[in-house]
């Protein structure tokens, strides 16, 4: 599991919509996509890059959950602020879009970041490789 210190998150990554005692949760649940993907380790050339993605991630993730607070675990299937009207989806259809959506999103971003770095390569490496793992 991949650490992001809160100094990081509000320096570096310049983030400010997760609070500092949600940060180590919402980076926990970032983690669990990421490793579903990421079938090498990750070297210390890539670590800022994989701290990015968390960072991104867990902000999706921070979002989402601040949104089903916000409208009682309810999806929001449509909003019309001219009356102020807000349609919900149904529980089936809710929860089908809200994990489809999410999972869209988050899998978006891991690749958008860590798709040229070798770290989502799930094939078996050759001999010739620089990354040989075993000495033949």
């Amino acid at each position: 599991m991949v650490q992001v210190p809160w100094g990081y998150y509000k320096d570096v990554y310049n983030g400010s919509m997760i609070p500092e005692p949600a940060l180590r949760k919402m980076i926990m649940k970032a983690n669990t996509y990421l490793s579903n993907l990421m079938h090498q380790s990750q070297e210390e050339k890539d670590l800022e890059l994989v701290q990015f993605c968390l960072c991104e991630v867990a902000e999706m993730i921070y979002q989402d959950e601040q949104n089903r607070i916000k409208y009682g675990g309810r999806e929001v299937q449509s909003e019309n602020t001219d009356g102020y009207s807000v349609t919900y989806a149904t529980e089936a259809e809710a929860g089908k879009i809200a994990v489809n959506s999410l999972q869209t999103k988050i899998y978006a971003v891991i690749r958008r970041y860590l798709a040229s770095t070798g770290l989502l390569y799930a094939g078996v490496r050759c001999g010739a490789c620089k990354y040989n793992d075993y000495d033949f």
